[in-house]
């Protein structure tokens, strides 16, 4: 199940306890910065430029990342991912290289059930819905598009778990949302009432401060998910999981999308040179020491 696999994620053991590090188990690459939602509390919306990665580029950190033993690929990271033109080659391109988990977060707007069924034939292990407004008029305020996407998005959940069944695929269909406090958690909880028939798992997440976005965030970094919440300090993030834009930009953050926490350019060199750069090492320093006052994660870690 998901969680079984966030936990992992989240979960810093003694071997990843350092400052230099062998390579994340799993790492999420963006194939595609551009999303057709606007949310107020998603960090895309701070993102200066929006790339879509070359072929070459994805195929090249694809083996480095194998050969260096990363075992999970997410294909999305501050996008959406199914915008990506070359979604589904790159999903059989990771199963194909050996990666043995292969996963997508969606909003689900543009998972359709043709696409889905390309996916999942291409070897997806786990298709994700993020679905986190209560209707869709809600929908409209917070992410701009019509109300209708929101039952559009429904019907794509349906949609996806009529596809796994039809096909006898073996690929996870799961959905996580934010639990606000107050009225709209109760509403959300409600609302997750419509596509619990049609997910294997459903899990909450916290309200993030999403990199130091403090108005937003009720809890400090990110602790993973409700009911296996870390400590802010070390952050998992920058230990256990790789992050790379569509533009090539290695990450030590979940949140990045500003260029902040950047540690290096895979046009410059290679992901194993970023992961474990001067200021990846610096970072974690500050992590392992449980101070991180003056870094650049001082404003999420300690908000």
């Amino acid at each position: 199940m998901i969680t079984q696999n966030i936990d992992r994620t989240t979960e810093i053991s003694d071997e990843y306890r350092k400052t230099i590090l062998p390579a994340p188990p799993s790492v999420k690459i963006s194939l595609d910065d551009n999303c057709q939602f606007r949310c107020n509390f998603c960090t895309s919306r701070l993102q200066p430029e929006k790339s879509k990665m070359p072929w070459e580029m994805f195929t090249r950190v694809i083996d480095e990342l194998y050969s260096r033993g990363t075992k999970e690929i997410g294909l999305f990271y501050i996008g959406e991912p199914m915008l990506a033109d070359r979604l589904v080659d790159a999903v059989r391109y990771c199963k194909q290289v050996g990666i043995e988990y292969v996963f997508i977060t969606t909003n689900g707007h543009l998972a359709k059930r043709e696409k889905v069924k390309q996916l999942m034939e291409a070897g997806l292990d786990s298709l994700k819905f993020s679905f986190n407004y209560v209707n869709g008029e809600q929908l409209k305020d917070i992410a701009g598009v019509s109300p209708k996407v929101f039952y559009k998005i429904v019907e794509n959940i349906k949609d996806a778990w009529e596809v796994k069944q039809e096909g006898n695929f073996k690929c996870g269909i799961y959905a996580s949302s934010i639990l606000f406090d107050g009225e709209q958690g109760e509403r959300m909880k409600a609302t997750v009432e419509l596509i619990l028939p049609f997910v294997d798992e459903h899990y909450w997440l916290p309200c993030f401060s999403f990199g130091g976005q403090t108005d937003l965030g009720l809890v400090q970094g990110n602790p993973g998910r409700l009911g296996m919440m870390r400590k802010p300090l070390p952050c998992w993030a920058g230990f256990k999981e790789g992050h790379v834009t569509a533009s090539g930009k290695v990450s030590f953050c979940c949140f990045d999308s500003h260029d902040k926490w950047v540690l290096g350019d895979l046009d410059k060199g290679s992901f194993m040179a970023a992961w474990n750069s001067d200021k990846a090492q610096r970072l974690r320093s500050a992590h392992l020491s449980g101070d991180v006052t003056g870094t650049e994660c001082e404003q999420c870690a300690l908000s």
